[in-house]
C-alpha cells in the first residue's frame, strides 16, 4: 500500500493543506521512498502567490481592468478555495497524475476541488490531525497502527 503525505521539503515536516504543499512524501508498507513534486502548487502559483483562472466569473479584482484574455485575477489569499467547480476538479486530476499509484493520502485539510479529483483518481483521502504527529513518517505510523 501506498501512502502520501503533503509536506514542506526533506525534512518531512507535515503541511497542513494538500493542494498547496510543495511536495508529497511517498510512503509504501511505512517506508518512505520519494519526495514528489505538487504539480498542482506549481501550476496555480507563480508571480509571487498570484492565482489566475480563464473565463472568471466576476470574482477577484483583476476582471475587466486590462486583463484581455477574460481571465479572473486574485491574491492565494483571496480565493475562493472551497467553492465547488468542476473545471477545477479536472484541472486538480491532471495535476495529480504523479499520485496515480497512491492508494491513501493523509492530511490535514484538503478543499472540495482537489478532494474529488483525488477519489476520482482512486486515492483515498484521510484526515488527520494536528495532535497525530507533525512529522509525516510519523503519522504515517499511527495511521498504519490504527488499521
Amino acid at each position: 500500500m501506498k501512502i502520501a503525505v503533503p509536506v514542506h521539503d526533506e525534512n518531512l515536516e507535515v503541511f497542513a493543506r494538500a493542494g498547496r504543499a510543495p511536495w508529497f512524501a511517498i510512503f509504501e508498507e511505512g517506508v518512505f521512498r520519494e519526495l514528489r513534486p505538487n504539480k498542482h502548487t506549481h501550476t496555480h502559483d507563480h508571480e509571487g502567490g498570484h492565482h489566475h483562472r480563464e473565463g472568471g466569473h466576476g470574482l477577484g479584482h483583476g476582471r475587466g481592468r486590462g486583463d484581455r484574455r477574460g481571465a479572473e485575477h486574485f491574491h492565494a489569499d483571496e480565493a475562493p478555495m472551497d467553492t465547488y467547480s468542476p473545471e477545477e476538479v479536472e484541472l486538480h486530476r491532471k495535476d495529480l497524475e504523479n499520485l496515480s499509484d497512491v492508494d491513501i493520502l493523509l492530511t490535514r485539510a484538503v478543499g472540495p476541488n482537489m478532494k474529488e479529483a483525488l477519489e476520482l483518481g482512486g486515492i483515498r483521502v484521510v484526515k488527520i490531525r494536528k495532535k497525530d504527529g507533525e512529522e509525516a513518517d510519523e503519522v504515517v505510523r499511527g495511521y498504519l497502527a490504527k488499521s
